[in-house]
């Protein structure tokens, strides 16, 4: 019986794939992680792919064992070593969009 609820959210950025990993029995839990992350994030949404999945372990190997998908993925357990490593790849392969570095950086002009 799958017993854990895996968040994992993927980011690629030509062939670098990365992915965060975090695994709980608590539905709720997993969604609260899933919020954090888009509050917490430096990028647009558009570059992310959440997938939530449930195994019997609470480890990626579950995971990758579950769906192959995921066997060439570095894998971070730490959110913010996520984010910093999207954020830095996303600015490496010119993917985020002027306006967006802008307002990230507090760059933006006023319009008032």
């Amino acid at each position: 019986m799958y017993k854990y609820i895996h968040l994992v959210v993927i980011a690629k950025f030509g062939s670098q794939s990365l992915a965060y990993h975090y695994a709980s029995t608590d539905g709720d839990d997993v969604m609260d992680h899933k919020e954090l992350l888009n509050q917490q994030t430096r990028v647009p949404g558009y570059l992310y792919g959440v997938h939530m999945l449930k195994t019997v372990g609470t480890d990626f190997k579950s995971v990758q064992a579950r769906d192959p998908y995921f066997d060439d993925f570095e894998v971070f357990e730490s959110m913010g070593e996520f984010l910093d490593a999207v954020y830095r790849s996303a600015v490496a392969h010119n993917a985020l969009g002027r306006l967006w570095t802008a307002k990230t950086l507090g760059l933006e002009q006023s319009t008032k």
